[in-house]
């Protein structure tokens, strides 16, 4: 293995023990959680829940994650660029995906089973799409366990769909499953980490 191919597994290496603070996992959960109680109690207004927690994102970093790494660039700034441009691109493939579907379910002439196994079910189109993104993110950031919850949110979405159960208590459960991974892993990184008398 040459210097270069050293260099670059020990910056991978870095990275992910970077990013295994839970922290995106925990506002993941929780903006999913607000999704879930939005939809259970049918409430607009809780609509705030599912993207609140992701302005936390910083701070956290800031005062968890940074004192024990420092503020450190893995990457060039043409690289991470390529790299964000990446999950943009499949983010809107899977919307476009997704829109294609809608619009063949409601436009093309199809048969009345496929239009009833539909019909009612709009979260399996938003699970499929959330589940994409998460592959997305697992392929972009080579964190691993965004392709476990990925199935976890098909799985939790074909539930709510299928079973007689109300589809927001099911994206509820799905995010406190990731919300609990998310406190698991950050209580590991804590242990593994932990600050000095100097840095506290």
């Amino acid at each position: 293995m040459s210097e270069n191919d050293k260099f670059k597994d020990l910056a991978n290496r870095a990275y992910i023990s970077y990013h295994q603070d839970g922290i995106i996992d925990i506002l993941l959960g929780a903006g999913i959680v607000g999704f879930g109680l939005q939809m259970l109690f049918d409430s607009p207004a809780l609509i705030v829940l599912s993207w609140m927690p992701f302005l936390l994102y910083m701070p956290m970093k800031t005062h968890i994650t940074e004192p024990r790494f420092g503020y450190v660039r893995f990457t060039s700034e043409q690289e991470e660029r390529t790299r964000y441009t990446r999950l943009l691109l499949f983010g809107l493939l899977a919307f476009v995906m997704v829109l294609a579907l809608v619009a063949v379910l409601a436009y093309v002439r199809v048969s009345p089973e496929v239009r009833s196994l539909f019909a009612g079910r709009a979260m399996l189109l938003l699970g499929g799409f959330a589940a994409l993104i998460m592959v997305a993110a697992g392929a972009v950031t080579g964190l691993k366990r965004f392709y476990i919850y990925a199935a976890l949110t098909l799985l939790f979405n074909v539930a709510g769909a299928f079973l007689p159960i109300h589809e927001g208590l099911t994206t509820v459960l799905l995010g406190l499953v990731i919300l609990a991974s998310g406190i698991r892993l950050l209580l590991l990184f804590l242990r593994a980490y932990p600050l000095t008398d100097e840095e506290a």
